[in-house]
């Protein structure tokens, strides 16, 4: 039984491999240091999708994007153009930060969204109401010492479940194929609705929102037009 558990692995190491690193030229060294982020990077709030995507097809797509994801961490920093897809979402990335600025991230919470906001600065917008059945646990920023947040989350709870919502001035990461077209508030979005688990993207003066939690797509779009300054 072992060895059978043994070569399982080794098969889905290999067309992992296969998988993530075809076509790129890295080191061995380097690919090990892709495996490894891979399994921290779940901390990461930019490079976190839910755990429903990791069930079927969808889980998969989503698992190569949070994986290649940490590459521009790994390498040395290099003047590239912003990759976009067809449709003209920015693709992963780091949003510039070397390895040693995201290392000096600090996360903190806020008592209330009006001081979470100020801390952001100007222009970022917030839900005016909860998910139904749910209340806000949490509110939390993401940011350099002494500059404003680069990340802005409110998380509401109700059992073990969870919704968040967020903004953050780096450039969501998603498979927009899997996607729907829809409109946010006068703006683009893109929502992705499963039976128990909606996501909800869009953008507004340049700042990145995002909705995701067990919630349907119709609760989502009510919070996400309920946002203000």
């Amino acid at each position: 039984m072992k060895d059978i558990d043994s070569k399982l692995r080794q098969q889905l190491r290999k067309e992992s491999d296969d998988m993530l690193f075809s076509g790129m030229e890295l080191s061995d060294s380097v690919k090990q240091k892709i495996r490894k982020q891979a399994a921290v990077e779940q901390k990461s709030r930019r490079f976190v999708l839910p755990k429903a995507w990791f069930a079927g097809s969808a889980g998969l797509v989503a698992a190569v994007v949070i994986i290649v994801a940490g590459l521009p961490m790994l390498q040395e920093p290099a003047a590239v153009p912003t990759p976009t897809d067809s449709a003209g979402i920015v693709m992963p990335g780091n949003g510039g930060a070397t390895g040693s600025e995201l290392s000096q991230l600090i996360t903190t919470s806020f008592e209330t969204a009006e001081a979470a906001k100020t801390a952001f600065g100007p222009g970022v917008l917030a839900p005016r109401v909860a998910p139904e059945g749910f209340q806000l646990t949490e509110i939390a920023g993401v940011g350099m010492k002494d500059q404003p947040l680069r990340d802005l989350n409110f998380t509401y709870g109700s059992g073990d479940k969870t919704v968040t919502f967020s903004a953050s001035r780096m450039p969501a990461a998603f498979p927009t194929d899997l996607f729907t077209r829809t409109e946010v508030g006068g703006v683009d979005g893109y929502i992705f609705e499963q039976a128990q688990f909606t996501e909800l993207f869009w953008v507004v003066d340049g700042i990145q929102y995002s909705l995701a939690g067990p919630i349907s797509g119709d609760e989502a779009m009510k919070i996400a037009e309920s946002v203000e300054p």
